[in-house]
């Protein structure tokens, strides 16, 4: 018989400092060691801007190193409570699924996560670890689930369209999973954990992974909610579409392999939030891959700073040539 328990190698509380008659959000976000800090960046910016209530972090971790789980602790003022949830070795994914630049199974966390928290909460908030909190967190609650079993942000047109010639589902409804609003009592009673690991490992692939099989799986069950909680972004170099982002926005989403802790990238977002975190001396690492390096090295050009554009074009070819990325 199913059970999400038996992926939890333990359960620990770090620090728990609620205050009374504040009311309380339950957020929670699933990641392995390589995304530890920019979930810290994350949980960060939802501390900064959700200031009139409680926020309970659920964090399902995989392999994170014990210095960055001292770090979580870190960020615990005042009404803020941190569990973390320890996934074991149990919890696996069929290889072939994971495609494009889903490298590993921790994007699948997310499957489990209802499912456990049902006990604790009849509503969690999921987020990704590449999202930043612009606004209170408190606003997506506003929005009445109780006949659903998510809240969720439609994907872009193209990607609707993309998908509707792949799965036999209303793709005008198609989501992005990286914000969910989620009924756990819904969740559970539909058996989604269960039905979504039976689909991820049928030797199907899915493009989109866990996302696909979300959208498989709560056709017509979700609300669709307004675009400010789940703003993709695809940054350049410059990061200047930073610029552009709407007033209104309460969650940016860092989509593409461009993310914003990786050196070469001028998010003055994700540094702001960045060097305020536990996590502020930490080298942050220079590029995904080597064209976005090469293109940091013709931004310095641009900057004037050539003799910094050459070391980098250096990289780039080392890379370019021995590291073959």
């Amino acid at each position: 018989m199913f059970n999400s328990q038996n992926f939890i190698e333990s359960t620990k509380t770090l620090v728990n400092k609620y205050t009374p008659h504040y009311s309380t959000l339950h957020i929670a976000l699933g990641f392995d060691n390589n995304y530890a800090l920019p979930a810290g960046i994350t949980i960060s910016s939802v501390i900064s801007n959700t200031l009139d209530c409680n926020l309970h972090f659920h964090l399902f971790v995989d392999q994170v190193s014990d210095s960055n789980i001292e770090k979580f602790k870190q960020l615990a003022t005042d009404r803020i409570t941190i569990t973390i949830y320890k996934i074991n070795n149990n919890f696996s994914i069929n290889p072939k699924t994971l495609v494009l630049h889903i490298t590993n199974a921790s994007t699948c966390i997310r499957f489990i996560i209802p499912d456990i928290l049902n006990s604790i909460t009849d509503r969690v908030i999921y987020l990704d670890s590449d999202t930043i909190c612009l606004q209170s967190l408190a606003e997506i609650t506003k929005y009445d689930i109780k006949n659903y079993i998510a809240g969720v942000i439609p994907d872009s047109k193209d990607m609707q369209q993309e998908v509707s010639t792949m799965y036999p589902i209303n793709a005008k409804q198609y989501f992005n999973a990286g914000v969910l609003l989620i009924n756990t009592k819904n969740w559970k009673k539909e058996n989604i954990s269960e039905k979504a690991f039976n689909l991820i490992n049928n030797g199907k692939i899915y493009k989109y992974a866990d996302q696909d099989i979300l959208n498989i799986l709560l056709e017509n069950k979700t609300l669709l909610l307004p675009i400010k909680f789940n703003t993709k972004i695809k940054i350049s170099i410059d990061a200047h579409q930073e610029k552009k982002i709407r007033p209104y926005t309460v969650i940016l989403h860092y989509i593409s392999q461009n993310k914003p802790w990786f050196k070469v990238y001028q998010s003055e977002i994700f540094k702001y939030f960045f060097h305020s975190s536990p996590w502020k001396n930490e080298n942050l690492p220079l590029s995904g891959n080597s064209s976005s390096i090469r293109n940091y090295s013709k931004y310095l050009v641009k900057q004037g700073h050539y003799c910094k554009s050459i070391y980098y074009y250096g990289i780039y070819l080392k890379y370019k040539l021995f590291l073959k990325k």
